[in-house]
């Protein structure tokens, strides 16, 4: 007499059905003590981590989460996720708790009781599949205006990645000769927690709290965030600088007339998107990765979550940082649009300010992007996007040159 994996398949045929009881819960069970009957011909069983996400996949979508309710979608879905190999380090595929199990390896488990960071390994192979499968969005682009004004954008990096972005699309590119160097500021504690987000949805990064760490421990600022290092970088010399601390004055500096306003990711976005370019790394071309996780930075569904925070442990580096950046600016001379005194963090509480992105956020996320497909059309947006460029090109006729 052998423990029988029959409940086992008979589990799986009813999460690939829409179903949501858990393993433990599975009346079949109660039969697993008898003979081995096996399952399908060749059929081997998913780990509990694909069947878990399963599970959780049919509870969203039971719970009137959006999502495309053909059934030959579905099928295809429950296909993915039961064959998706988990990515990053961590455990192997578990088996599931009171099947047979061999003397080594992994422990069987409960699926229920596996952790989100363990599901969140899936999911994300999942999500970036999706991302390759889209490919990036175009770029917009124009012949460059010869009467433009000529700068190089450095500092806070969502805010000089959207307008560089949106410039280019204008005919307003960087470069030239003599530019002048456009140092965005914004309270330090703000500015580290964009070059983070900016970093997840490029090249990937550590976790939130990690990277702080990193950077403390040398008691340096990352460089997209030193904004002397940068102005220094690109030769600035002070009558071709302005350090910008009031960004309703950064358009006039760029020669525009407005600038988009700059989404800012949330900490469960943020960290999803970290998690997706370390696959979308393995799944690319290297040439392929920045472009498509910039559409994943434009395309990822709000989730409603404030960005990450500045743990408290961090407070008196950051600020001693800042403190160090403004007198260096000051010495510099450099001209200022605005108040450097605006580098200083700001003194408010943060929802993560232990320096720990929550991951059972970040996989409800991960799932509504994988069951709602909506995120992946081309068409609306590029038809939003498309009307804006010709409203706002037809204003810009009328800058100042």
């Amino acid at each position: 007499m052998t423990t029988s994996t029959a409940p086992a398949h008979g589990w799986v045929a009813h999460l690939r059905a829409g179903g949501t009881t858990p393993w433990l819960a599975w009346p079949g069970r109660a039969d697993a003590a008898g003979p081995d009957r096996g399952g399908p011909e060749g059929a081997r069983l998913p780990g509990a981590q694909q069947l878990e996400l399963l599970r959780r996949v049919n509870l969203a979508v039971a719970s009137g989460v959006p999502a495309r309710r053909d059934d030959a979608f579905r099928a295809r879905l429950a296909d993915r996720v039961l064959t998706t190999t988990a990515a990053g380090r961590g455990k192997a595929d578990l088996p599931l708790v009171g099947l047979p199990v061999s003397s080594f390896g992994p422990q069987p488990v409960d699926p229920a009781a596996v952790s989100a960071h363990e599901l969140l390994r899936v999911a994300s192979v999942l999500v970036a599949d999706d991302l390759v499968a889209l490919g990036p969005d175009p770029v917009r682009t124009r012949w460059a205006r010869p009467w433009r004004r000529r700068f190089r954008l450095v500092g806070d990096p969502l805010v000089t990645t959207a307008a560089r972005e949106h410039l280019v699309g204008r005919g307003r590119p960087e470069g030239g000769p003599r530019p002048f160097v456009v140092a965005v500021g914004a309270p330090l504690d703000v500015m580290l927690a964009h070059a983070w987000a900016q970093r997840c949805f490029e090249h990937g990064s550590r976790p939130w709290g990690d990277w702080l760490r990193y950077w403390r421990e040398r008691d340096q600022l990352p460089p997209r965030v030193d904004l002397d290092d940068s102005v220094h970088r690109w030769g600035g010399r002070r009558p071709y600088v302005r350090v910008v601390t009031d960004l309703e004055q950064l358009p006039r500096q760029l020669g525009v007339r407005h600038l988009p306003q700059v989404r800012v990711p949330g900490a469960e976005q943020a960290e999803l998107g970290r998690r997706v370019a370390s696959v979308v790394g393995l799944r690319a071309p290297v040439a392929e990765r920045p472009a498509l996780m910039r559409t994943l930075q434009r395309r990822i569904p709000d989730s409603g979550a404030a960005p990450v925070g500045l743990p408290d442990r961090e407070r008196a580096w950051v600020a001693s940082s800042a403190a160090r950046l403004t007198r260096r600016l000051t010495r510099a001379g450099y001209p200022v649009v605005g108040d450097l005194a605006d580098l200083a963090p700001r003194a408010v509480p943060s929802v993560t300010a232990s320096g720990v992105v929550d991951d059972d956020r970040v996989l409800d996320l991960a799932i509504r992007m994988v069951v709602d497909p909506t995120w992946r059309e081309r068409a609306a947006r590029q038809t939003a996007s498309q009307a804006e460029g010709t409203a706002e090109g037809t204003a810009e006729r009328q800058v100042e040159r």
